[in-house]
């Protein structure tokens, strides 16, 4: 995954913003409102001034700080990765010792299910929406990886028995692709059933062999 999306909220205070207000309180409204607007409804039907809206600000607040839909839509994206590596690094901690993989993706998507669902939902829907729009494929496509490829390939290697010699490329993308199913059942399942699905891959993966090995493609299946 990457891009060139850029942090907006360290853009210098514009126009368009509510007196007695921080630059920052601003765009952090903005990109709260931004997030669950895009998880609910998805990037064609959530409008610059249905943000504005919800954050309680001028449409033209969007304009300023971010530009453009597609830049705020980036910016959203930066923020939630944020969470994500923060709650990944979190995760992973607790047990130092372990293969921090799928443990800190359960741990993670837990996380950021219980401080608003909506950093799940948009993580959920990103891949679709950036496939389906070209002005934000310009953005996530091209450029230097976003730091939580850097974060998953480092915690892939991690959880690799030391015999197999990965460099971790294979094993992040298919632990991308796993975060992005879990992503998915926390957006559509109901509290129960996924607080259900996250035990149940717990107990699953709980003293299991590595989920994802690189082998050589002896029959044994020994790793390289």
């Amino acid at each position: 995954m990457t891009g060139t999306v850029t942090r907006d909220r360290d853009v210098p205070g514009r126009r368009g913003r509510p007196a007695n207000t921080s630059t920052d309180d601003t765009v952090a409204a903005m990109l709260s409102s931004a997030r669950r607007l895009f998880a609910a409804h998805g990037y064609t039907a959530t409008s610059n001034r249905a943000v504005a809206a919800d954050a309680g600000l001028a449409h033209t607040a969007i304009y300023n700080h971010f530009g453009s839909k597609a830049r705020m839509f980036g910016a959203v994206f930066i923020d939630v990765q944020d969470m994500l590596i923060a709650e990944l690094d979190r995760s992973a901690r607790e047990e130092p010792t372990e293969p921090p993989l799928p443990r800190a993706l359960f741990g993670a998507i837990e996380g950021l299910h219980a401080a608003d669902p909506s950093y799940v939902g948009f993580l959920a829907s990103m891949y679709v929406e950036v496939r389906r729009h070209r002005e934000l494929r310009a953005i996530f496509q091209g450029g230097s990886p976003f730091p939580i490829v850097d974060v998953l390939r480092d915690l892939a290697i991690r959880s690799q028995p030391s015999s197999a010699g990965s460099t971790g490329e294979e094993p992040m993308w298919f632990w991308i692709a796993f975060a992005l199913g879990l992503a998915q059942i926390s957006a559509l399942a109901d509290e129960e059933s996924f607080a259900t699905t996250l035990a149940a891959l717990r107990r699953q993966s709980a003293g299991a062999a590595p989920i994802f090995l690189i082998t050589d493609g002896s029959p044994d299946g020994s790793a390289q």
